[in-house]
C-alpha cells in the first residue's frame, strides 16, 4: 500500500518509514505541513499517518484538507505523544489514533484493519 507519513520529527519519520518498509508498504515522508498539503491536494494515497503537533499546519489541518480533496485515503491516522488528543481525533474523524512512541505489534494490526486485503 502507499502509504504517507508526515511528522515533523525527522526520526519518527526515519522509524516510520522503516517500519511500513518493513510490513511490505510503500512509505514516503514528509516533514513539512504545507508540502504534504500540497501532495495529499495532488496524489492519491491508501493511508496517511499524521504527527497531530507539528509547526504551520496541524495533523488536524491536514485531516480537513483529505476530507475536503477529491480522493480520500481509506484511513487517515493520527499519531501524537500526547495521549488527551486520542478523544479529540476520534472525534475529528481520524480512523484511528497511534501513540508515540509506535510499537511494531500495534502498527500491523491496524494496517491489517484499515488497508484489508482487495
Amino acid at each position: 500500500m502507499r502509504i504517507l507519513v508526515v511528522d515533523d520529527d525527522a526520526d519518527a519519520c526515519d522509524i516510520l518509514s522503516q517500519v511500513l518498509k518493513h510490513l511490505g508498504h510503500e512509505p514516503e515522508c514528509l516533514q513539512d505541513s504545507a508540502e504534504a498539503l500540497s501532495r495529499i491536494r495532488r496524489e492519491q494515497f491508501d493511508l496517511i499517518l499524521l504527527d497531530l503537533v507539528m509547526p504551520g499546519l496541524s495533523g488536524f489541518d491536514l485531516l480537513r484538507a483529505v476530507k475536503a480533496g477529491p480522493a480520500a485515503p481509506k484511513a487517515v491516522v493520527a499519531v501524537s505523544s500526547y495521549n488527551e488528543f486520542r478523544h479529540t481525533a476520534r472525534d475529528a474523524g481520524f480512523h484511528a489514533f497511534v501513540d508515540k512512541p509506535v510499537e511494531l505489534g500495534k502498527l500491523r494490526r491496524l494496517l491489517e484493519t484499515a488497508l484489508p486485503a482487495t
